[in-house]
C-alpha cells in the first residue's frame, strides 16, 4: 500500500528551528501579492499552512 503523504510535499522539519519556519512563512507572505494564477495563490496558501500547522505541531506558535 502506497505511504499517504501530507500535501504538499513529505518532509522532515525537525532540523528547522522557529526561526527558519518563520523565514519561510515571511517569505511566502512576500511572495503572495505576486501570484496572479489563483491556482497558484491557493497552492502557496496551502504550503504556509503546511509550514504554520508544523509551528504549532511544536508548540512555536504563540
Amino acid at each position: 500500500m502506497a505511504k499517504e503523504t501530507k500535501f504538499p510535499f513529505d518532509l522532515d522539519l525537525s532540523t528547522l528551528d522557529t526561526g527558519s519556519i518563520t523565514n519561510i512563512l515571511n517569505d511566502i507572505e512576500q511572495h503572495m501579492p505576486l501570484m496572479e494564477d489563483e491556482g497558484d495563490r491557493t497552492q502557496l496558501l496551502q504550503v504556509k499552512e503546511f509550514f504554520e500547522e508544523e509551528l504549532k505541531a511544536v508548540k512555536r506558535l504563540h
